[in-house]
């Protein structure tokens, strides 16, 4: 019955997700759950005034499309992870080496972020990869449950094709998981500030759950799961993944606490004013780069993430590259910038689409 309803249109119920029963059984132990729901920290911002048929109207514009096809480059994979790598497999997807361990954020390679592939955003460029092309993997990092950063598609068939893999993610996620089948073993969360270590052949990587400023749920119902950005450490190095995020102070004590990181993979998209508390602007990314980077801004590089695969704003296509650079140069950072399935080496900052850095300006 729920296929039939996904054919035309309609959510499979299995694409939603667990049962909230089953939810509360695995957040009921938080120290962050207040009257049942997970909150930010942040105080809300002031909403901004618009009309709700104006931004309808923006919208179905569709300023968020490119003029042009998105190059898509086909990444190779070394048959050894390096030290300290990253491809970009469009918006939060990314498959980073870390002293030689394979970790892959948010994968979503399904056609759309939604739980139907024939409703709801579409992608606007291919998927660089399928999950038969990727290489081994160590973990699955998730940020949190929306439907452009955990994909029931993806996930199944990560868990059948790798079934080392591991999946780290916030608490209350993993309930999805295990609805879709993902064995308890497999599945590890952490609640912010909470570290976990997950031993990867002879190596040790920590992961740190750090606030982010958002909301979850993949239904009516949200704020039952917990969102969250994270802090990866290895024996050698370390980097951050935002997720989703709008802007908030407690990126410096993030730094203060365990940076600094040789690399940062921030959010700049789907931003506007209608909704700061979830998404930031160019400029908050590159101050939040600032802040975890600390006195390591020279030699830290921001990638960014959370743009230019799925229309979720009214913004245009390029807006967020053509802000994100100037600023960056202005304060110092470096931004590298690769196109999707594009590789940094970040021992040499160079790689396939980084000998291409306009690579974006036709499309914008």
């Amino acid at each position: 019955m729920t296929t039939q309803l996904a054919r035309v249109g309609m959510p499979s119920a299995r694409a939603l997700g667990a049962a909230v029963e089953d939810i509360r059984r695995r957040t009921a132990g938080s120290l962050h759950l207040r009257d049942g729901f997970f909150h930010n920290h942040d105080e809300p911002s002031a909403p901004a005034v618009d009309a709700d048929m104006r931004v309808v109207l923006d919208m179905a514009r569709n300023p968020g499309h490119p003029r042009r096809p998105v190059p898509v480059w086909t990444p190779r994979f070394d048959e050894a992870p390096g030290d300290l790598r990253v491809t970009w497999l469009g918006h939060a997807s990314a498959l980073v080496e870390l002293d030689g361990v394979r970790i892959l954020t948010d994968p979503v390679f399904g056609r759309r972020c939604s739980p139907s592939q024939l409703v709801g955003p579409a992608r606007m460029h291919r998927s660089p990869v399928a999950v038969a092309d990727l290489p081994p993997l160590d973990v699955v990092l998730i940020s949190h449950d929306h439907y452009d950063h955990l994909d029931m598609g993806t996930v199944l068939a990560l868990a059948a094709a790798q079934p080392q893999v591991r999946f780290v993610a916030p608490v209350g996620v993993g309930a999805h998981l295990h609805t879709w089948g993902v064995g308890l073993d497999r599945i590890v969360e952490a609640d912010w500030w909470n570290a976990v270590t997950v031993t990867c052949g002879t190596t040790e990587i920590t992961f740190t759950c750090t606030p982010a400023r958002h909301f979850s749920g993949r239904w009516l119902t949200r704020n039952l799961t917990q969102w969250a950005s994270w802090s990866v450490a290895g024996p050698t190095h370390r980097f951050f993944f935002s997720g989703d995020t709008g802007f908030s102070e407690h990126f410096e004590e993030v730094g203060a606490r365990l940076g600094p990181f040789d690399l940062t993979l921030i959010a700049v998209g789907a931003y506007d004013p209608l909704w700061p508390d979830v998404h930031v602007d160019p400029e908050e990314a590159v101050t939040i780069h600032r802040m975890l980077s600390r006195e390591h801004l020279r030699d830290a590089v921001m990638v960014p993430i959370h743009w230019g695969t799925f229309n979720l704003a009214r913004h245009t296509w390029g807006d967020p590259i053509q802000r994100l650079l100037p600023n960056a140069a202005t304060n110092g950072a470096t931004v590298l910038v690769p196109p999707p399935g594009g590789t940094i080496d970040l021992g040499n900052r160079t790689g396939t689409g980084v000998a291409h850095p306009s690579w974006w300006e036709p499309s914008a």
